[in-house]
């Protein structure tokens, strides 16, 4: 938010400018501007005179320290001017690049137009300088200081952020999968806020950690999420079984001013008691925030001491479980719009890059989809028990096979003779083929599953997916395998008369 007040800066004698960007005609800056820090809560007030500046920001105080003189109220005065929409973290970054590439700055900003492509990528190289250089130059641009005109503003905009080899690499991360926790690992989570949620005696912190480690590996929410969230936004109510269940509102992060939007999750059934504790701890102390942690690093820390409790070590970090929330999504079918929705993001770009690592690791889709296995051994679900669905609906609910498949859900095709949890490949899709699995005499729960796998099948072929890959071929097969399943059941009041 910014004040109305405004001080000029001393203006040079000369009408272009002198030789030194400080003796440019720059615009009066903001005298001065309020940042609020959803973290904690608390509000920053940084002032164009004050030399030394303290901004709260992702919980923590943090100094931001100028130079002396004329140089300092300069440096301040562009950070007014470039950052007047900024939250504080990315304001406190924009002023600490400034500050410690000045130097680059001012020579950059004294560099003719014809020069600049050349001096830019001497002087610069990450995109976070990129940044704040493009935002100075802009500015002087706009504002006709010095040598500078509108009519540069295209050669600035045209300079290079090296953004995109940051990119790419983010891209051949997710493409090799190097971000995705392992099976193991995230069984051990599920584990520990199972046992959590059954345990009298944890202490305030630990209910803390375990709520951080359900938030970030059920639903992908990035700790500022989670850490904005106050007991308003916590809504308990019965379901249909008279059982409490639990719905978050959360923040949509990164967004710009004005497009933000709320994202709704329900919490997994088993897990509500932990946030039921937490709010309850929050009002008995007067707290408007659900989580008393109040930075990122505390918020981690507290659900990896959850964890040590359990003799688990958490070695994922809150990132980490995120991507691997959207890449589980991408290799169980679902499409981008459903990764998408996970994510909480505006553009379907970014959960395209986990289909394409879902296509690139063919052994993986087996693993999710159980295409290999599911016409490799075809012949041994001709040989296994089947069952009815009376005996389906009497068996253990683990024991009873049922699982979303590409856009359907789908249940009551058999049974597992050894229980989903003990399980690592999805369910479904995996079980054709497997000599654990019983299937139902039902042939429409069988129909239904195949039409799941036509649902991924017409994904791929959307997704532009060559059917000379071999997940394509590999599914395809999958598919005809289940139909000679299916038929194998229609044929069985014949062949077992």
């Amino acid at each position: 938010m910014n004040h109305a007040i405004e001080i000029a800066l001393p203006q040079p004698q000369s009408e272009h400018g002198g030789k030194s960007p400080l003796d440019w005609k720059w615009p009066a800056a903001p005298a001065l501007m309020t940042l609020f820090d959803k973290y904690s809560g608390r509000e920053s007030v940084v002032r164009l005179a004050d030399r030394h500046w303290e901004v709260f920001a992702a919980g923590s105080t943090v100094r931001l320290e100028f130079a002396e003189g004329q140089v300092g109220e300069l440096q301040r005065a562009l950070v007014l001017l470039t950052r007047r929409a900024s939250s504080p973290a990315p304001f406190r970054t924009f002023a600490n690049v400034l500050i410690a590439k000045w130097p680059a700055i001012l020579e950059l900003l004294a560099t003719p137009a014809e020069k600049l492509r050349e001096t830019w990528t001497t002087v610069l190289s990450h995109p976070l300088e990129t940044n704040v250089a493009k935002a100075v130059l802009k500015l002087a641009c706009k504002a006709g200081a010095g040598h500078w005109r509108a009519v540069h503003m295209p050669l600035v905009k045209s300079l290079d952020t090296f953004v995109k080899e940051g990119l790419r690499q983010n891209k051949r991360s997710i493409g090799k999968r190097e971000r995705v926790a392992s099976v193991d690992a995230q069984a051990a989570i599920v584990r520990v806020l199972d046992a959590a949620a059954s345990e009298d005696d944890l202490t305030d912190r630990q209910v803390e950690g375990a709520v951080a480690l359900l938030i970030t590996y059920q639903h992908g929410m990035r700790p500022v999420q989670a850490l904005c969230l106050d007991v308003t936004h916590v809504r308990f109510f019965r379901d249909a079984s008279d059982d409490l269940a639990c719905v978050l509102s959360f923040h949509a992060a990164k967004q710009t001013p004005g497009n933000e939007f709320e994202l709704l999750r329900q919490v997994k059934p088993e897990w509500v008691p932990l946030v039921a504790r937490l709010h309850a701890t929050a009002l008995a102390h007067g707290r408007q925030r659900l989580f008393n942690a109040t930075g990122p690093i505390t918020f981690w820390d507290r659900a990896v001491v959850l964890c040590k409790r359990f003799s688990v070590q958490l070695d994922s970090t809150a990132r980490s479980l995120r991507h691997t929330g959207a890449q589980t999504l991408a290799d169980a079918g679902h499409d981008r719009a459903s990764i998408q929705a996970f994510l909480g993001h505006k553009s379907a770009e970014a959960a395209s890059h986990y289909i394409r690592a879902s296509f690139k690791q063919a052994e993986l889709i087996n693993t999710a989809l159980g295409a290999s296995k599911l016409y490799s051994s075809l012949l041994d679900i001709s040989t296994g028990s089947f069952v009815s669905a009376d005996e389906i609906q009497l068996a253990p609910e683990d024991q009873q096979i049922g699982a979303v498949v590409g856009y359907r859900l789908v249940a009551g095709v058999g049974l597992c003779k050894a229980g989903q949890s003990s399980c690592a490949y999805n369910p479904v899709t995996s079980c054709y083929g497997c000599p654990k699995f019983m299937p139902s005499l039902d042939r429409e729960s069988h129909v239904e599953a195949i039409e799941g796998m036509r649902d991924q099948v017409r994904l791929y072929l959307k997704q532009g997916i060559s059917d000379e890959t071999p997940a394509y071929r590999q599914l395809t097969r999958a598919l005809a395998g289940a139909q000679q399943a299916l038929t194998l059941i229609d044929d069985r009041p014949k062949n077992h008369g």
